[in-house]
């Protein structure tokens, strides 16, 4: 995927995406020097980001998954704005292959990168307090799962301005997602960012799946166990299959 990407990729002759490209950064250095700012840095690295606290990476999942709803969001506005003003013979203000990759990337991060994390962050914050555990059953699995999800949703997000997004619909069916139709790298960034995420939500399927049938306190049948972790039992049988 790499060895195909060039600084040609970025579209300078777009006003749209380098705007949006140049806002997304913009901000980006404005919370890394904020944070540089009050000294939190060492902080966030011991307390958040390689903590194993199940509560914790609960809490950074639905943060993951707020930050990717306001892409998917604006993303949204796009279609909709171009809906309005494409009347006709009318073309609106986005080319087709822009608002076929607004198109796919607002499907792929609304189920993918909102509402899986959301879940699972819900998931990782109830479970082991409702079924009395102390932890999941492999809290460091935990933290590789949510920095797989997070790497994942980066990479989509990277595509905003390098390269492209894949322009074949976020169900990503043939033939549209081939090569002959999609030669460009859109459907990599595609296929690497579902890759990362299934790998993550797997482990996580695996991990609550065990936690749930092996750490429940004593006394604490299936039977007895509340109807939110049987969900969350079925859900993770069902995300392991699929």
């Amino acid at each position: 995927m790499f060895g195909r990407l060039t600084l040609r990729e970025i579209p300078y002759d777009n006003p749209i995406i380098m705007a949006t490209l140049g806002g997304s950064t913009m901000l980006l250095l404005c919370i890394t020097f904020l944070i540089w700012y009050h000294g939190k840095w060492s902080y966030l690295w011991k307390e958040w980001f390689t903590s194993v606290d199940h509560k914790r990476i609960g809490i950074m999942y639905v943060v993951l998954a707020l930050v990717m709803l306001l892409r998917g969001f604006a993303d949204a506005l796009l279609m909709r704005t171009q809906q309005a003003l494409a009347e006709g013979s009318a073309q609106g203000y986005l080319p087709p292959d822009h608002y076929n990759q607004i198109f796919s990337a607002h499907g792929t991060i609304m189920i993918i990168f909102v509402a899986m994390p959301f879940f699972i962050g819900l998931m990782n914050i109830i479970v082991p307090l409702q079924i009395g555990a102390r932890d999941v059953a492999y809290p460091f699995l935990n933290s590789v799962s949510f920095w797989l999800t997070a790497s994942s949703a980066a990479l989509v997000m990277l595509s905003l301005g390098l390269g492209n997004f894949s322009h074949a619909g976020w169900s990503g069916y043939p033939p549209l997602s081939e090569k002959y139709y999609s030669p460009g790298p859109g459907v990599d960034y595609w296929i690497w960012g579902l890759q990362l995420g299934g790998v993550g939500t797997l482990m996580t399927g695996i991990n609550f799946f065990v936690t749930i049938l092996r750490l429940r306190a004593p006394g604490m049948t299936l039977m007895k166990m509340p109807i939110f972790s049987w969900t969350i039992l079925v859900t993770n049988v069902l995300i392991m299959l699929a």
